[in-house]
């Protein structure tokens, strides 16, 4: 498998809606700039370097936070700081009801961090996979825990610095793979097993700036990169603690991942 990934930057955001409607059903996915503040982006930016263990300190982290070794990863967990919530700003809330077609969503009130620190590694391109897929969740395929995923990008992000790669339009090879076999497919979990051996296309290597947004779609194969680079790979996901968000793609402790 090549490790010589094309590059990807962001479309922005005020390009027509008729375009970003079609791409995002193409492709599977999105990056988009221009959703966000500069001095918003900035501030949030600033609050996650400050936060415990982005020293590489994990037991200087809250319970409910996690650090993962092999990725040099930092989570911290539903966290309500107004200034990581503002970054999901009213542009962010419009652009996703273009998206799912649907008006007068919810807000979320939660914010999942994610960040790179530096790996002392050589970087290899992962493996790829589509989300939603631990087994203890037994996630249903079909209509599947989520419509949309986001992750906005709190860094400037360089090659091989923590920009997740991603393979356009493979949803449909996903789900052309899920419906050949409905009762074998049944769960998330046993068609992850298949997407590796799909004919998925060449991958890309998204490169967000500060403020850029991924919107992605259920079923869109993806990987989750490590950073090589000396500065911290910053982002966020938006959570949420309603009723209505816990039933569908529950993560632990009363918080799942926002849905429209």
């Amino acid at each position: 498998m090549t490790t010589n990934v094309q590059p990807l930057t962001a479309t922005p955001a005020d390009a027509p809606t008729e375009y970003i409607r079609r791409q995002y059903a193409t492709d599977g996915f999105l990056l988009l700039s221009g959703l966000i503040k500069d001095e918003t982006s900035q501030n949030a930016r600033q609050f996650l370097l400050q936060q415990p263990g982005m020293d590489g300190d994990s037991a200087a982290l809250h319970p409910l936070d996690h650090y993962l070794a092999e990725r040099e990863l930092v989570e911290h967990y539903a966290r309500q700081d107004e200034v990581l919530l503002s970054c999901f700003s009213d542009a962010f809330i419009d652009m996703t009801a273009v998206l799912v077609e649907q008006p007068d969503l919810h807000r979320p009130d939660g914010v999942q961090t994610q960040s790179l620190l530096t790996a002392s590694r050589d970087w290899t391109l992962p493996s790829p996979h589509i989300d939603g897929i631990p087994k203890e969740n037994r996630h249903r395929t079909f209509p599947g825990p989520y419509q949309i995923a986001f992750i906005l990008y709190l860094s400037d992000v360089e090659n091989r610095g923590g920009g997740t790669i991603g393979w356009p339009g493979s949803q449909h090879a996903v789900r052309k793979k899920a419906q050949s076999d409905p009762v074998q497919y049944e769960y998330l979990y046993d068609l992850n097993k298949e997407v590796p051996g799909l004919d998925l296309g060449e991958p890309v290597e998204l490169l967000p700036k500060r403020g850029d947004i991924l919107f992605f779609q259920n079923l869109w194969v993806h990987g989750a990169t490590f950073n090589i680079r000396p500065e911290p790979r910053l982002a966020i996901r938006p959570l949420c603690s309603c009723d209505a968000c816990n039933t569908r793609w529950y993560k632990r402790d009363g918080w799942s991942f926002w849905q429209p």
